[in-house]
């Protein structure tokens, strides 16, 4: 699976999670049933979305996991490389 397609995942599950458990909060108070059974969806989705970040949320050249700053990361912070691309990230030549 592409890193493109691996951070829409990771976005659309951790939004349906949000959604579960805020309708979980504003709902549960009527119905407990409801509630329990939108906590179950919130915790089902958080652990799809984890199994698909942990599977497929590697960089594509070396292989190293992204997990910090996934959905905000241009450049693969171990091979320096751009992860849409594949191009190399020149190096600032030593100096700090």
């Amino acid at each position: 699976m592409k890193f493109e397609t691996v951070k829409k995942v990771a976005k659309v599950g951790f939004a349906l999670t949000t959604l579960a458990c805020f309708l979980g909060i504003f709902v549960g108070n009527s119905d407990p049933q409801l509630a329990a059974y939108l906590t179950y969806a919130a915790l089902m989705f958080i652990m799809f979305t984890l199994a698909i970040v942990l599977k497929w949320g590697r960089c594509p050249w070396c292989g190293t996991l992204l997990i910090r700053k996934m959905l905000s990361l241009k450049v693969c912070p171990n091979c320096n490389r751009d992860l849409t691309t594949g191009k190399k990230k020149k190096g600032k030549g030593g100096r700090k």
